[in-house]
């Protein structure tokens, strides 16, 4: 049997080999390309993991920022950190050892599901958060006193909705996600085909395409098209507007531009994700490197997403900075108190800091909930 890949072919006389289009990819590539293909995802992982992590702490320790829009936000930045941590390290052992599977026997076989189920169930999660996302904003701009915004129990809802139809439309991948020895190596492989019923990989990846893409980008370009129309409507000269919803109407702007920004991002960055999914179920020749250029393009966006968020909005970038401030404060103190002789001394340190800390808050260098989170640890 032969496998294609970009400029050469694997030839090899195992008689049990999986067909598995992916499995010869990156075996002979030279050393510098690979690190050329890992070093994009250290970057990718470091950023996804402190972004994602930032917008949730924020979200979580400002009470102002407890609405609607941002849980959902959060929301996306979960399912964004379980990709990140669960299915990226994967795609580096791919890059560096090729797609053997590195567990054998029942561990292998659970591991083998569970992460491309976690996975996918994520990048569903990612998707009707951002449906959500889209929905509260259209809400919130053409009613901007009575929307979802004021209604966080009813994003919880949606948001446990998200997570439970994401994983029921995952079942196939934890069911016919199985491992298969090739050439005496151990390989995770999604058999539709065989673990269900014959021809239910192409439905499944066009379901995928279809009701997991297309029509969601359908919805989320109605929504948004309102919104924006609502909102260039109510700018236009003559059209008066309360002293009362002049100030919720320009918060609401802010806020759907930088949705519609973050969502934009996610559209272009997963649409080849989902094209490359129906080609192969169909059996058509792919490249390896387009192969890799649909996960890197997709996996970026984990990481584009609080960036996005830190350049357009001005409440996640102050937030971002006064953590940040706090954590290099707070480590700075340890450092200093631990080259401290004695008991009375470190207390000294201590109360010094926590004063000129509550400076920095007076000033405005440092925010309530990163100064108690910084004086709790101290």
């Amino acid at each position: 049997m032969k496998y294609q890949s970009d400029d050469y072919v694997l030839s090899t006389n195992c008689s049990e080999v999986v067909d598995l289009v992916e499995s010869s990819c990156f075996n002979a590539d030279s050393t510098t390309i690979k690190i050329a293909r890992v070093l994009p995802y250290f970057f990718i992982i470091l950023i996804s993991v402190v972004g994602n992590i930032l917008v949730t702490v924020v979200v979580f320790n400002n009470r102002s920022m407890r609405k609607a829009v941002n849980f959902f936000i959060v929301n996306m930045a979960l399912s964004d950190l379980l990709i990140t941590l669960v299915y990226m390290p994967r795609v580096v052992t791919i890059v560096l050892a090729g797609y053997e599977w590195l567990s054998t026997g029942v561990a292998g076989l659970v591991f083998c599901k569970l992460v491309y189920f976690i996975h996918e169930t994520s990048v569903s999660v990612s998707i009707f958060s951002a449906v959500c996302i889209s929905g509260e904003r259209f809400l919130a701009v053409i009613r901007p006193l009575q929307s979802l915004t004021k209604n966080t129990k009813a994003a919880r809802y949606l948001i446990a909705l998200t997570w439970v139809l994401s994983s029921v439309i995952r079942v196939p991948i934890l069911v016919a996600n199985t491992t298969a020895m090739s050439c005496g190596k151990t390989f995770c492989k999604l058999s539709l085909d065989t673990m269900l019923w014959s021809g239910v990989a192409v439905v499944y990846h066009k379901f995928n395409l279809i009701g997991m893409y297309a029509t969601p980008l359908g919805v989320m370009i109605a929504l948004y098209s309102g919104t924006i129309f609502t909102l260039k409507r109510r700018g236009r000269p003559g059209n008066r507007v309360t002293a009362e919803a002049a100030q919720p109407a320009e918060v609401n702007k802010k806020v759907s531009r930088m949705v519609l920004v973050v969502i934009t991002a996610f559209i272009l960055c997963w649409i080849l994700y989902f094209i490359v999914a129906v080609m192969e179920s169909y059996h058509v020749p792919i490249s390896c490197s387009v192969l890799y250029l649909r996960l890197l393009f997709a996996h970026f966006n984990c990481a584009l997403t609080p960036v996005l968020y830190a350049l357009f909005s001005e409440n996640y970038r102050r937030e971002f900075k006064n953590i940040l401030f706090a954590c290099s404060w707070f480590w700075q103190v340890k450092s200093r108190a631990s080259t401290l002789s004695t008991p009375s001394s470190r207390r000294a340190w201590t109360l010094e800091t926590n004063f000129s800390l509550d400076c920095q808050r007076e000033i405005g260098h440092v925010g309530p909930a990163a100064l108690d989170w910084t004086l709790q640890r101290n």
